[in-house]
This record gives structure tokens, sequence and C-alpha cells, in this order.
């Protein structure tokens, strides 16, 4: 399904996992950045990125955040419900992924690649280094393609931690403002046994 240019692509992708030190988690960017935003007005959130990449970091943990290359634009696509076909990023969401490329924790995907692809793939790692998937994808279409269902499902139970946001429930609904903290459920401490 991927053809040879996609597998081109995810042999290039675990080559630099290779040569990176060992990763603790990785953040599906997308489904992060549009969760609880299926609203008029939602967008997608530079900012919930931010809330779960930060609460991981101060936990100590190392990250790496897959984004498809088009939210790395200055225009990226709104896949909610909202009217707005796309958004322009803000220069806060400029800052934002300039820092997270400085610290190199950003790996943008190629166009018209399948980024849970990648996500995955870094969850399999090498040796020591075994990171676990923050997501909240119910990843109905993925493991036909991939293993049986027990085996994926085994896969699943060991390498994805769910998320969630929190806020005061008095706080008014703005899709600016960032949540108030980022909750993994279980709580982030190491990731589980491989």
């Amino acid at each position: 399904r991927l053809g040879s240019r996609g597998s081109d692509r995810l042999r290039r992708f675990s080559r630099w996992l290779e040569g990176q030190p060992a990763f603790d988690f990785v953040v599906d960017g997308p489904n992060v950045g549009y969760a609880n935003q299926n609203f008029e007005g939602g967008r997608f959130s530079f900012a919930q990125v931010a809330e779960v990449v930060s609460m991981l970091q101060r936990a100590g943990k190392r990250v790496l955040l897959i984004l498809p290359a088009k939210y790395a634009r200055d225009v990226v696509p709104n896949h909610t419900s909202s009217s707005q076909p796309d958004d322009r990023i803000t220069a806060a969401d400029r800052a934002l992924l300039d820092g997270w490329r400085s610290e190199g924790l950003l790996y943008t995907t190629g166009p018209g690649m399948y980024d849970d692809w990648y996500w995955m793939l870094a969850t399999v790692g090498r040796g020591d280094s075994q990171p676990v998937a923050v997501t909240n994808d119910a990843m109905r279409d993925h493991w036909a393609d991939l293993l049986p269902a027990r085996d994926f499902a085994r896969w699943r139970a060991s390498k994805v931690v769910p998320f969630s946001f929190g806020a005061a429930a008095s706080a008014p609904r703005d899709a600016a403002a960032p949540p108030t903290h980022a909750v993994a459920d279980p709580p982030i401490a190491d990731p589980p046994p491989a």
C-alpha cells in the first residue's frame, strides 16, 4: 500500500531514529492538536500539542513529536467541523514549531504520507528504545495492514497511552487558549515494559 516512495521515506525515518538518543514517548501531533476542536471556530491547536509535550518533558521524558509537513507551513488544514477549511498559524504557533525543531524533537512526515505509520514505527524501537505513543487514535483502520488482530491488540495495550485535557469548569471555551493541563491515562511515569 505504501509504494516504493513511501517505503523509502519510512526507511529514512527508521535510519533517522537509529541515529537519535532513545525517546520515551512519541506524540501523535495531529491527534493531540485536533482533540476537542470539533466545533465552529475549532482549529488545529499547537497549544494543546505544546501542553502534552511540556507535561512529558516536566516528567523528565524524552519526546518525539510527529507532524505531517503541512502542519509546519504558514497555512494549515482545518479538519474540524469549522466552516473555515484552513488557518494561518500565529506567531506563537510559529515560535512553538521553531522551538521544537531547535530542540530536535520534531519530525515532519513527507507529503502524502500517513503520519500514523511514523509514530507506530517509532514505538517498535530498537534495543533499549521502546517509546510509547501518546494518542487517542482508535486505530480501527490500522491493524489489518500490520498484524493479526490479537497481536495488534497486544501491541496497542503496551504501546499506546491515551490523553485528555482538563480545564476549570467555569472557564469559557476559547479555541485559541491552551488547556489548563494535560493528563495521560495511565499517568505518565515510565513507559510500560515491552
